[in-house]
């Protein structure tokens, strides 16, 4: 008996180290843990919320770790539509409630709306809000929760520069499709709220995947024609589903150039990996070879701010630098390239100093 105590207290010793004491969890586009930690803390808020039943931001955390340690799990919605209706037996006025019924898949917007009007300083809500009138072209809405996402300061403001060179890394009126969250938002909200490369067109490719009345939508709005009956359907390859598209939009729209977010899965873009050339920061599409060296180093030295990378103001205790360290990482092969363009160059000097930035990047991963 002794013994098995002993065991005990040296796994909470050790799940201590690991994991911590209480703390906030944050949605995924903001802060990513491991399984282990949120089923830690989901048991740790459960017990705060054993404490006081009533309290909001206890029955928040509870949901949120719940949430992403169920992650995979078949009872997966019957868990959180359990939370749900707890939440509504102990605070039955709480915006908890029309907003995890929404978040948890009903997508009813007046559900969404209900809690905007019970707390309307939710940012939480905002991020819905702008995908849910995305959605529905009605883009002076999606402008109206853009504005109020920028203002809330949530988003690192690093965050918004690696968007800005994303941006500026394409041609007028192009398309790139992106992949979640951090590559999506971002550019949105510099498109609506500062009007920056209003030209091009973002395409969150797992949405358009599944809404194809959406991808109708926006390939309608910039007169963008392609047979739709040729994609593969919902259940089909996603990769098959993305070459199929490309073929289809360079073959009637040969003029329009094609990128793809770096932070795209390689299996996603697999069926199209041979024609696509990293210019810096994005993948370009061409069914031709083209001069990527050129484009690497217009795109680093003359389009790209650069500067957080050396001096991040405010952000170094910022819930989301992890995920933005990440995010930094895809600029290293066009710094590797750039390096190498002026090693050949006879330039040391120069190539140093781009092979440096590169580790630099490398080392503040954990």
């Amino acid at each position: 008996m002794k013994k098995h105590l002993i065991f005990l207290s040296i796994m909470l010793i050790i799940s201590n180290y690991l994991y911590g004491q209480l703390h906030d969890v944050h949605r995924y586009c903001y802060v990513i843990k491991s399984k282990e930690w949120y089923k830690y803390q989901m048991h740790l808020w459960e017990n705060e919320i054993e404490k006081n039943q009533m309290n909001e931001e206890s029955w928040y955390n509870f949901y949120f770790a719940s949430r992403y340690a169920s992650i995979g799990s078949k009872d997966r919605k019957q868990l959180l539509d359990s939370i749900i209706q707890k939440i509504q037996k102990h605070v039955p006025e709480s915006y908890l409630i029309p907003y995890f019924k929404y978040y948890n898949g009903d997508h009813k917007i007046e559900h969404l709306e209900k809690a905007f009007q019970l707390n309307p300083e939710c940012s939480d809500l905002y991020w819905e809000f702008i995908q849910y009138y995305d959605t529905q072209g009605n883009y002076s809405k999606k402008k109206e929760f853009c504005d109020q996402l920028y203002h809330s300061k949530k988003i690192i403001s690093s965050l918004y520069d690696y968007s800005y060179n994303i941006l500026n890394s394409m041609e007028m009126n192009s398309i790139i499709f992106t992949n979640g969250d951090n590559d999506t938002y971002p550019l949105w909200i510099l498109q609506e709220v500062k009007g920056i490369r209003k030209d091009v067109m973002v395409l969150n490719a797992h949405a358009i995947f599944v809404l194809r009345d959406l991808l109708a939508m926006k390939f309608n709005e910039k007169n963008i024609e392609i047979d739709f009956a040729s994609l593969p359907k919902e259940d089909e390859d996603f990769s098959l589903f993305l070459n199929q598209l490309i073929f289809d939009i360079r073959k009637s729209n040969p003029n329009i150039s094609i990128y793809f977010a770096p932070t795209m899965d390689p299996n996603s873009i697999k069926e199209i990996n041979d024609n696509l050339y990293n210019n810096g920061l994005v993948l370009a599409y061409s069914e031709n070879l083209i001069d990527q060296e050129k484009l690497v180093q217009k795109n680093i030295e003359m389009n790209f701010r650069l500067d957080y990378l050396n001096e991040d103001w405010y952000n170094e205790q910022h819930i989301s630098q992890a995920i933005m360290n990440q995010l930094n990482l895809n600029y290293i092969i066009g710094f590797k390239i750039l390096s190498n363009i002026y090693h050949s160059m006879g330039l040391p000097d120069k190539s140093n100093f781009w092979n440096e930035k590169a580790i630099q990047l490398s080392s503040k991963v954990e």
